[in-house]
């Protein structure tokens, strides 16, 4: 197996990258990064410095090491502004072209990460503010961002490139958290200003989310490919988290209870998780449960507060 990880040194990626590393394997490796790579001195990981918008450079990379696998995680992600970006489209576009060349050198499978965003949440609505949403791989798809719309419209799009149904795998991401996420998301935010002795303010305490640790997330594409999966998958923990559980656990375990402002006048109770059984069927466990991966995000955090 010949794989191609295109946002190794991204969020995911990063930790994608260490477990198939570790992994006993015979897999070949290869890495893009755009600006900095991985501190990773293994001989079993190729980097390339690959500009994706650049479309002789993409192409002439996949001629060179003709990959049979593309784990496609790359995307515009910075926090508070990719929602409404129009760099959405542009990361579409580009994803739609490495595509067509993958498959024009004969790739195999093309696992993209898709996005939770894709499915209807009711967020801001007020017809909404009790539901709950569980959502399954076969649910229409109602985005309500400039993000979700561009990850569903690239799903489609794909879908009508790949004819024979035979190459595609779209993994539909729920919340995320975990050692280098974005540190404004709100599990870093929390540990983050406890560690500073900050307040932590809680908006919508009772809201809530399918948080997975990013190591359940980047186990559940190793194993995507591993098992030649194909089709549309939810990575998710099949539950849902509220806000007021995180930060409460957050403030006891580092004792900072007194910091912690819970917002109770928000109206906002949603529950949305996605149903995770097709994920399961592949023989996925998450390893983290909430409270072990808070305690792990924690400790990162603490060592590198020393």
């Amino acid at each position: 197996m010949n794989v191609l990880i295109t946002g190794a040194s991204g969020f995911i990626g990063r930790h994608l990258i260490k477990i198939l590393d570790n992994d006993d394997n015979d897999y070949k490796i290869h890495a893009i990064f755009s600006q900095k790579k991985l501190n990773n001195k293994s001989s079993k990981i190729k980097w390339h410095k690959l500009d994706l918008f650049k479309d002789s450079e993409v192409e002439e990379l996949i001629k060179k090491i003709q990959p049979t696998h593309i784990i496609h995680l790359a995307w515009y992600t910075e926090h508070g502004k990719f929602w409404n970006s129009q760099k959405n489209k542009d990361w579409m576009n580009a994803s739609i072209k490495l595509f067509k060349v993958f498959k024009k050198y004969s790739g195999k499978h093309f696992i993209s990460a898709g996005s939770k965003a894709e499915y209807f949440d009711g967020e801001f609505m007020e017809d909404y503010l009790n539901s709950s949403f569980e959502y399954n791989e076969t649910d229409r798809p109602e985005p309500d961002t400039i993000y979700g719309e561009y990850k569903n419209l690239l799903h489609d799009k794909l879908i009508k490139l790949d004819k024979n149904k035979k190459s595609l795998v779209w993994a539909r991401v729920f919340d995320t958290y975990g050692p280098y996420e974005d540190e404004k998301k709100f599990c870093s935010y929390a540990i983050k200003n406890c560690i500073s002795k900050k307040q932590i303010i809680c908006n919508n305490p009772l809201l809530g989310m399918d948080f997975l640790h990013v190591y359940d997330i980047a186990n559940a594409f190793k194993l995507i490919l591993e098992k030649e999966f194909l089709g549309t998958i939810n990575i998710s923990s099949g539950k849902t988290i509220t806000l007021k559980f995180i930060s409460e656990y957050v403030t006891k375990q580092l004792n900072c209870e007194n910091l912690l402002k819970l917002n109770h006048e928000s109206k906002d109770r949603r529950q949305i998780c996605g149903n995770n059984d097709t994920l399961k069927s592949l023989g996925w466990n998450n390893k983290y449960k909430i409270e072990d991966g808070l305690d792990d995000l924690i400790k990162f955090y603490v060592e590198e507060h020393e």
